[in-house]
């Protein structure tokens, strides 16, 4: 299977505050996203306990955000952000009185915090649900109207419950006023 049957990136929004700014201002742009898909299905407790038995010892998601401003069909757009970010779900033989299972899984975040779900469903939200912001002054856009969009990656190596592969999305059009 090809990377884009693995999974595709669903629920991508983007949202700024304020739309309407003055030139001396700071806006903040929020985008967020879920990665679905078959990678997502198959992270799970009983092919987590697979991949810990041959030696597979956790899945490694490498995301990408790049914020653009649009401009006239002719020239391509300008980039004012890229941001880079890894998340990893880490497997690990457990003692957790808690967890009745052999092995589980810990996710390691991008802000180096290392986060333990209680479920598998908590697990999968916490490595496949993003949401980024990020700041910008607004004299950077400069005054006038601007259509500005977010285009987002993810890429992730092969596992015994997942084939290697990648996908990419681009958000909706959102237009900003400076004056």
């Amino acid at each position: 299977m090809k990377g884009e049957q693995w999974a595709s990136i669903q629920d991508l929004t983007i949202v700024a505050s304020p739309q309407l700014a003055k030139l001396d201002d700071n806006l903040a742009f929020t985008v967020g996203f879920k990665l679905k898909g078959g990678i997502r299905r198959n992270f799970v407790r009983p092919l987590w306990e697979k991949a810990y038995d041959e030696h597979d010892l956790g899945l490694r998601m490498a995301y990408r955000v790049d914020l653009s401003k649009q401009r006239v069909k002719v020239l391509p757009g300008s980039e004012l952000k890229r941001e880079k970010f890894v998340r990893r779900g880490v497997f690990f033989w457990t003692r957790n009185p808690e967890l009745p299972y052999r092995v589980w899984a810990t996710i390691a975040t991008e802000f180096e915090t290392i986060l333990y779900p209680k479920t598998e469903e908590e697990a999968q939200t916490m490595l496949f649900d993003v949401t980024r912001t990020f700041e910008l002054p607004a004299s950077k856009l400069g005054k006038g109207h601007h259509t500005l969009e977010a285009k987002v990656h993810a890429k992730w190596g092969k596992h015994v419950f997942t084939e290697r592969g990648e996908t990419a999305a681009k958000t909706p059009v959102l237009k900003i006023d400076v004056r």
